[in-house]
């Protein structure tokens, strides 16, 4: 017998219709057809959605929000070209003292720091040797005076006996030649003596010039060598400062260009000095020309000492034009491009900045710069007076972007 079929009359799935045969459908399947036509509903309902965030979406991305920026408005200042090097104080004179002779130090009463004057003695040197063979060499020439006077007297006798034909020429001959051989010797007696002489008096070593006593080594009772110096003298009453400039700096600086000096020993105080050599020529290895400042350093009377030292460090700046009135702009406002750098030509100074408009929209600029005095620089192009400068938030904003000036901008 074949089974029986239940077709119902109602395909869709939940509906509750019985079969054909009248069977009731199984509470089972309407349990599954309302689960299937809760899910077909929020399907249904969620559709839209996604079509409609989409869109939205994709509108906001086409438009930038406004950024908040700070801007600064480009105005004139005076501007000094001024440039900077670093100064390392010298002596603006400095001997090395040494003995000639290698002996026992008999005096050297100065110690570090005493000031000396030209000529004054330093040092003496023991020469007792030495003077006992000048003394020995003076003896050798006194008794070499008295054998060519006698020679001399002879040789007059022998000449008046020769001319009666009472001797030979070759008496006379002999004896001028040791005649002659003596003047000689006592020549050479001169010269030792003179040399001797010369050599006791570099026992007593003096100053060649004025100044102060430094690197002291040695002391009384030791041997100088001429290996070793005693010390140094160095002229502290004017000092000096040699700056290296670069080659683009050579035709900026002349003889006689004020200097002013900022000093790390003295951070409220600024020295002056004046360009005193400009070599002719630069050195072949780093391209640079040596220039001379000499500083003056006189005692002060507050302190009765010299407020400058050799040794101090700071900076030299030369101020070497001044521009009355141009049109500046601040550094925080200029930006470093690596293309617009990449773009510019040798000497010349580029940078991108940010301008403001009353429509409140950026708009890109390619600056030209000058001279620089501190934060600011000489514009030569790129912007007119007046116009705003972004000088904070300029990072990441883009040519054409909508902005918002912040409060405490400069407007």
């Amino acid at each position: 017998m074949r089974p029986t079929q239940h077709v119902f009359r109602d395909a869709r799935p939940g509906t509750g219709a019985a079969c054909r045969c009248g069977h009731p459908r199984p509470a089972g399947h309407r349990l599954r057809a309302a689960v299937w036509r809760s899910c077909l509903l929020a399907l249904l309902a969620c559709a839209p959605l996604p079509v409609a965030s989409c869109a939205k979406g994709k509108a906001a991305s086409s438009e930038e929000p406004a950024k908040a920026v700070m801007v600064h408005p480009v105005g004139r200042a005076d501007i000094e070209d001024v440039l900077v090097y670093p100064a390392d104080l010298r002596p603006e004179a400095e001997v090395h003292v040494f003995s000639r002779i290698a002996d026992k130090i008999l005096s050297f009463p100065w110690k570090d720091g005493d000031e000396i004057k030209r000529g004054q003695r330093i040092a003496l040197i023991r020469t007792a040797g030495l003077s006992r063979g000048l003394e020995q060499v003076v003896a050798q020439t006194d008794a070499l005076d008295v054998q060519i006077e006698h020679q001399k007297l002879e040789l007059a006798r022998l000449q008046e006996l020769l001319d009666r034909g009472s001797i030979a020429q070759a008496e006379v001959d002999r004896l001028e030649a040791s005649y002659k051989t003596a003047q000689a010797q006592r020549r050479a007696l001169t010269a030792s003596r003179g040399q001797l002489a010369t050599t006791v008096s570099d026992g007593v070593i003096t100053s060649a010039i004025d100044g102060v006593i430094a690197d002291k080594t040695v002391e009384v009772g030791d041997i100088a060598t001429p290996a070793m110096p005693l010390c140094r003298v160095i002229r502290v009453d004017q000092l000096k400062v040699e700056l290296r400039l670069v080659e683009a700096d050579v035709p900026k600086v002349k003889v006689g260009q004020e200097v002013t000096l900022h000093l790390d020993a003295h951070p409220d105080r600024t020295f002056k000095g004046k360009v005193s050599v400009v070599l002719p020529y630069l050195e072949q290895q780093t391209r640079t020309n040596t220039v001379e400042v000499l500083v003056d350093n006189p005692v002060e009377k507050a302190t009765g000492q010299r407020a400058l030292k050799p040794g101090m460090y700071g900076k030299a700046e030369l101020v070497v034009e001044r521009r009355p009135q141009v049109l500046v702009a601040p550094e925080q406002a200029l930006l470093l491009d690596n293309q617009i750098l990449a773009a510019q030509k040798p000497n010349e100074k580029l940078r991108k900045a940010f301008v403001v408009g009353k429509d409140k929209v950026a708009h890109r600029r390619i600056v030209k710069l000058g001279a620089r005095n501190g934060t600011l620089w000489q514009v030569l192009e790129g912007v007119k007076e007046g116009e705003r400068l972004v000088m904070r938030g300029q990072h990441g904003l883009k040519d054409g972007q909508q902005v918002e000036i912040v409060e405490g901008a400069k407007k």
